[in-house]
């Protein structure tokens, strides 16, 4: 985790914009506090603050982000004495990722250049911190964070998510749409901040990112040609068909797993990018030549493919990729197939199975991974 209140990345106003951002980490601190039982009034007792200092934290208008490490550190062993769940906490130190990721952004003026070192240039980002930073803008908590609100009961109107004015939503994706386009394609640093930028600006809701998206996409696809070895451009097209696919263009991402997915090193990678997403690679990369870099072997599987059982449904945008990812994992890797977990992928597929939309090639790989897990319960 990156210490609260650290300027990493630019001099100048970045820096002090990132230091007055904390909606996430605030919003997020308020479900915890919440979800143990205390009032501001209560919490402010067990720390020994103000409760204008609590209600400061949970506004973003005291960013956690300004705080001493020392007085965060305090802040944490607190919330761990009382019991807050490790995957609360866990919640907590990435919103603080994804408010000093806002703040930077909201610290760039429009005509400023696109620097080598911008963030998304120089990590590659996980799931867990992307449902945080786009949780303004979508309003849908992460599942961690959904299930612990679940047992909180508040009185009158309140806000579900932490929330950006409308100008600091056209700022935040106007410059990422701007960082994708201006991204130096001549080397893999470049490419990934083409790749992340264009992702994340995928989640702006005005008319255009539709058509932007398909753009870019058309872009990239004529800059490959007919390769279907892997390159860092592969994961910019991968990238880009997942995008399209959430805005409800599903043949683009059956037409990248029919034309770029063909080869095993674009499978491998295919897996280890999802392995790193879902959080089973636990080390942080910088350059998206892990997915080829990393062999299979170096993680268990167990958590993609729980992800992924849990995924089977026609309604889910990305069901196509979905499937087919299952299929490679059980035949690349049928060890991570037991106990409860077979029984509730079999189940899935199924039932996915007496979908009349589901799409050929995805029945005939859910088909095949009947067919294993049978093999397998029968041995």
């Amino acid at each position: 985790m990156t210490p609260p209140g650290s300027a990493a990345l630019t001099s100048g106003r970045g820096n002090a914009e990132r230091a007055r951002e904390g909606r996430i980490s605030g919003y997020v601190l308020k479900v915890i506090r919440e979800s143990i039982g205390l009032t501001q009034e209560q919490f402010a007792e067990h720390l020994g603050a103000d409760t204008t200092t609590i209600q400061g934290w949970e506004t973003g208008r005291r960013p956690l982000m300004a705080m001493p490490l020392g007085s965060f550190l305090r802040l944490r062993h607190v919330l761990v004495r009382m019991g807050t769940r490790s995957q609360l906490i866990t919640q907590l130190e990435t919103a603080l990722e994804a408010d000093r990721f806002i703040g930077y952004v909201m610290g760039c003026e429009r005509n400023d250049p696109i620097r080598p070192d911008h963030l998304l240039a120089t990590w590659v980002i996980t799931r867990r911190f992307t449902d945080l930073l786009v949780w303004p803008f979508t309003q849908q908590p992460p599942s961690v964070l959904a299930d612990a609100s679940r047992t909180i009961t508040r009185r009158g109107p309140v806000a579900t998510a932490p929330r950006l004015l409308p100008e600091e939503r056209a700022h935040f994706f106007d410059h990422l749409k701007m960082a994708a386009e201006r991204a130096d394609i001549a080397d893999a640093s470049g490419l990934l901040l083409r790749r992340q930028a264009r992702y994340v600006a995928g989640f702006d809701d005005r008319p255009d990112t539709a058509e932007w998206l398909r753009h870019m996409q058309k872009a990239e696809e004529r800059r490959a040609g007919r390769s279907r070895e892997w390159t860092p451009a592969w994961a910019v097209i991968r990238s880009g068909a997942h995008s399209l696919a959430r805005l409800g263009d599903r043949e683009g991402l059956r037409h990248f797993i029919r034309t770029r997915l063909a080869d095993e090193p674009c499978e491998v990678a295919n897996l280890n990018y999802w392995a790193y997403w879902l959080g089973e690679v636990p080390d942080s990369q910088t350059t998206d030549l892990f997915m080829v870099e990393l062999r299979p072997e170096q993680w268990r599987g167990t958590t993609v493919l729980r992800h992924l059982a849990g995924k089977l449904d026609m309604a889910n945008p990305y069901v196509d990729v979905v499937v087919h990812t299952i299929w490679a994992l059980v035949m690349l890797c049928p060890s991570a197939l037991h106990g409860r977990l077979s029984v509730e992928l079999e189940d899935g597929a199924t039932r996915m199975l007496d979908e009349p939309e589901l799409s050929s090639q995805a029945r005939r790989e859910l088909e095949a991974v009947l067919y294993a897990l049978r093999m397998i319960h029968r041995g």
